[in-house]
C-alpha cells in the first residue's frame, strides 16, 4: 500500500510536466510549417545593357508561386507577378551600371533566370551599345583598360579594310563615341574592335546599313588630267598588278602623274571599273 501511495504521488506530480510537454510539442508542430517556409535567395550581378530579365517561377502545391520578393538594388520590385514566369524591368538603372538582383523563393522550389548573360559581367570590356546611321556610326562602352583604342573596319571589295582609328577614352564606366562615315550607296558592313595595350582584342557583332545616297559613276573613261565622280567618295587607284597608287575621298582625282598609254583600276563605291590614260 505505501508503494502504491507513493506511485500516486509521483504520478501527480509528473502530470503537469508532462502536460506542458504535450502541449510545447503541439504547438511546434501547430507552427512548422512557417519555420519550413523560411526562403531560399538566389542572386545575380552584372551590368544593365539595356536588356530585362525573365524569371521561370515553378507554382507550388499550395497554388502559391515560388519567388516571393524581388530586390534590384536593395530596391524591392512592386507588383511582383502571380505567374509561371514573369519579367523583371530594369530600365530605371541606366546603362552601363552595376547591378545586383536578390530572388527571395520558398525552399521547396528553384527558380531560374532565362537570360542571365543580359546582364553578365564579363569583368572586362564590353560593347554596350552599337548603332549605325546615315550620318555615321555610335557606340558605347564599359571597362575600358588604360590606353586602349578602337579600329573602325568597313567591308569592301570582298575583304575588311581599317578605316580608322579612334582612340579610348579609359575608364571602366559608361563610354559614348560617334564616327562619322562615308557610306558607299546601297549595302555598307561595319564592324569595331577594341584593342588593348596588352593586345588583347573584343569585337563588335557587324554592323549593317543599307544607304539612301544614289550610286556614283565616274569619268570620262579616258582621262587627260582630271578623273572626277557625280559626288564625293572613297577611291583607289590601282595599276595593272594591283598596287595602290593614288587613294583618298573626293569627287576628282588629279591623275597627270599616272604614266599615259596604260589602262588602270579604280575602286569606289564598292566596286571597281577601269580607265585609261592618255
Amino acid at each position: 500500500m505505501k508503494r502504491i501511495k507513493l506511485s500516486s504521488l509521483m504520478i501527480k506530480d509528473v502530470l503537469p510536466l508532462l502536460n506542458k510537454t504535450l502541449l510545447f510539442s503541439l504547438l511546434i508542430m501547430l507552427f512548422s510549417p512557417t519555420l519550413k517556409a523560411q526562403d531560399g535567395e538566389m542572386i545575380i550581378t552584372g551590368v544593365y545593357k539595356g536588356a530585362n530579365l525573365y524569371v521561370e517561377n515553378p507554382m507550388l502545391t499550395d497554388g502559391s508561386f515560388c519567388v516571393n520578393k524581388v530586390l534590384i538594388n536593395n530596391s524591392e520590385m512592386q507588383r511582383l507577378p502571380k505567374a509561371s514566369a514573369f519579367e523583371i524591368d530594369l530600365s530605371h538603372v541606366g546603362k552601363g551600371n552595376h547591378i545586383t538582383v536578390l530572388l527571395f523563393h520558398s525552399n521547396d522550389c528553384t527558380p531560374r533566370i532565362l537570360n542571365p548573360n543580359a546582364i553578365r559581367d564579363k569583368g572586362h570590356f564590353q560593347f554596350i551599345e552599337l548603332d549605325v546611321t546615315e550620318e555615321g556610326l555610335e557606340w558605347e562602352t564599359s571597362g575600358e583598360a588604360a590606353e586602349g583604342h578602337f579600329m573602325i573596319l568597313r567591308y569592301e571589295h570582298n575583304s575588311w579594310v581599317e578605316e580608322m582609328i579612334v582612340q579610348g577614352k579609359s575608364s571602366d564606366k559608361l563610354n559614348k563615341y560617334f564616327y562619322k562615315v562615308l557610306h558607299h550607296s546601297g549595302l555598307n558592313k561595319y564592324k569595331i574592335k577594341y584593342i588593348e595595350i596588352t593586345g588583347k582584342i573584343y569585337n563588335s557583332e557587324i554592323l549593317s546599313h543599307e544607304s539612301s545616297s544614289e550610286q556614283v559613276r565616274f569619268y570620262p573613261n579616258r582621262v587627260s588630267k582630271l578623273l572626277s565622280f557625280t559626288r564625293p567618295v572613297k577611291y583607289e587607284i590601282l595599276d595593272q598588278y594591283g598596287k595602290v597608287i593614288l587613294n583618298g575621298n573626293s569627287n576628282e582625282v588629279d591623275c597627270s602623274a599616272l604614266n599615259g598609254g596604260k589602262y588602270y583600276f579604280v575602286n569606289y563605291d564598292n566596286k571597281t571599273e577601269r580607265f585609261f590614260k592618255k
